[in-house]
């Protein structure tokens, strides 16, 4: 009976540390450019649809308030592009050069540096805040997709 309590223990503890193994795959491919490493670690369209929910009143969307910054660039775009404008501006370059925005140089580099919050949203999601509070910090989320952590929701 003991050795099957601490095989639980062992599952439990490998399932909580599994998501921030997925957050040093992120910041390394972050760090080294990794393009493919990124098209996979990134549901651009998971991305887009979340952003939808949030325009959209009467549809629960897991991100939370965002800031006038961001407000402005989805009316600016919409000015722009029209109903299309998140498919257009929305992809994977948008999502690295978000989650780089708080890099002295956000060329490059990965996000372990300015990570101030990681911690389980739900059973199945990671949130990340990238930068301080007080710095309009970028949050992502880590969502378990079948066998993987994905990026599936990135605001400010």
């Amino acid at each position: 009976m003991k050795s099957f309590i601490a095989l639980l223990v062992l599952i439990a503890l490998a399932f909580l540390a599994w998501p921030y193994t997925a957050i040093y795959r992120l910041d390394q491919a972050l760090q080294q450019n990794d393009q493919a490493t990124l098209e996979a670690m990134i549901d651009v369209q998971s991305v887009r649809d979340q952003i939808k929910r949030k325009l959209n009143k009467n549809v629960q969307s897991n991100i939370g308030s965002v800031s006038s910054g961001f407000v402005d660039w989805l009316q600016d775009g919409i000015r722009r592009l029209g109903s299309d404008a998140i498919d257009e501006m929305v992809d994977t370059a948008w999502v690295v050069n978000e989650l780089r925005a708080h890099n002295p140089d956000p060329r490059q580099g990965g996000i372990m540096g300015q990570l101030s919050y990681a911690f389980f949203d739900g059973p199945d999601r990671l949130l990340l805040r990238i930068g301080e509070w007080e710095d309009n910090p970028v949050h992502a989320h880590l969502t378990l997709e079948g066998t993987r952590w994905r990026v599936t929701a990135v605001y400010n």
